[in-house]
């Protein structure tokens, strides 16, 4: 028995040694320590420069120009910037100059409101409560005015279509987003629930109402949504998959295209910092910082295609979607385009919305979907609006574009 017990307690030594010792490696793996950042020499960075110069960079060209060739463009934001949304404002009415795209879609509404949001965008007046309405029964914390902007630039832009041609549809590719569900003490409604995601949902959608019917769309969602190629690591060498965009690019690879809005990025421990719940950590610069680098010498805003020759190798090494690689990821495998719209540190968050919630009867529609530990204690607007605490968002924001810069101006 004393041989069997020392026999045993060996093997649980070796064995426990053994998941120490690949732990190890792996925290080693991913560690990056022969990799810093250094400012691009003079050189490189004026042979980068011209090349910009030289190509049509334009953001708005650039996104319409991928039409001719593409049904499906993607904007993959990193979300709560004013001048990502301001962009994608923007760019509506110019694609339906341009290229009389009549499609625009994106994540921040649920599709079961689909007949208020065309309603909405086709009225002889704007209805800002309806709106509201729309968005906050799709996802009750996303009060943000740029957001809601969207609804009536479309709106504007279909006053201006005359009657019997054919207006701007705003699909609403998600569903309506409800914690109570998704964080039931029941297994079998939290599963339910986390199977009809906007991943699931958007696309049958997409599949449906433009490519079926041989049209096209804008989608502007969330980075990792839009991703196509691209799979986000999780831990362990697992990675992300069944993504919307990657979805339709399997399906339907000719057709899809996807761009990223440049903004900071993650840090490369990003996972362990969300499960230890860490605070206070910084941002990094994408890419080595170099498309910032880049602005900061050109001083406008620019787009390119990430398999040009002159940046399709450039690395991420530092960020969250660099880990578990040894040598970082490439610019060519992560994304199709990029957009480059300011300098981080004049980045600004989006404002809120003051009338998001203005009565009882909103209050207890939104606690409705809250959490019974939560919603009982919630008695007025003025306390749901203090749950929901838009003010941290913004200023948290603000902060994690406040990264060092590394290079001199």
């Amino acid at each position: 028995m004393k041989k069997l017990f020392k026999k045993s307690l060996k093997t649980l030594l070796w064995l426990t040694g053994f998941i120490l010792g690949i732990l190890s490696l792996y925290i080693l793996f991913n560690l990056n320590i022969f990799h810093s950042l250094k400012p691009l020499s003079a050189d490189n960075r004026n042979k980068l420069v011209a090349a910009i110069l030289k190509d049509s960079t334009d953001p708005f060209r650039y996104i319409a120009d991928k039409f001719d060739t593409r049904s499906v463009v993607f904007l993959g934001e990193l979300h709560k910037r004013k001048q990502d949304l301001e962009f994608f404002g923007n760019l509506i009415p110019y694609l339906y100059r341009e290229k009389q795209i009549t499609i625009i879609g994106w994540e921040f509404g649920a599709a079961e409101y689909q007949r208020e949001a065309d309603s909405v965008v086709t009225a002889a007046e704007f209805d800002r409560k309806k709106a509201i309405a729309i968005m906050r029964k799709s996802m009750y914390t996303w009060c943000y005015e740029e957001y809601l902007a969207i609804f009536k630039t479309i709106w504007q832009l279909n006053k201006t279509i005359p009657e019997g041609m054919e207006k701007i549809r705003f699909l609403q590719l998600n569903k309506p987003y409800n914690p109570r569900r998704l964080h039931s003490p029941d297994v079998e409604i939290r599963q339910e629930e986390g199977k009809t995601n906007f991943d699931n949902i958007l696309p049958g959608i997409v599949e449906k109402e433009v490519i079926q019917a041989n049209k096209k769309i804008l989608i502007y969602c969330g980075l990792h949504h839009s991703l196509t190629r691209f799979r986000t690591p999780k831990f362990l060498f697992i990675k992300d998959n069944g993504r919307a965009g990657q979805q339709l690019y399997e399906k339907y690879p000719e057709k899809i295209f996807q761009c990223c809005l440049l903004s900071p990025f993650p840090p490369r421990w990003f996972v362990y910092n969300e499960m230890t719940r860490k605070e206070n950590y910084s941002y990094v610069f994408p890419f080595d910082g170099v498309f910032n680098q880049l602005y900061d010498t050109l001083k406008r805003p620019f787009a390119l295609n990430s398999i040009d020759p002159l940046f399709a190798e450039l690395k991420d090494h530092n960020s969250f979607y660099a880990f578990d690689t040894w040598g970082g990821t490439k610019l060519r495998h992560f994304c199709d385009g990029i957009i480059m719209l300011e300098s981080f540190d004049k980045t600004e968050p989006v404002s809120l919305i003051r009338d998001w919630v203005t009565s009882q009867e909103e209050t207890e529609e939104v606690k409705k979907i809250l959490p019974e530990s939560v919603s009982k204690d919630i008695k007025s607007p003025a306390e749901l609006m203090h749950y929901i605490n838009p003010e941290n968002n913004t200023r948290e924001l603000q902060a994690l574009h406040q990264i060092k810069k590394f290079w001199a101006e």
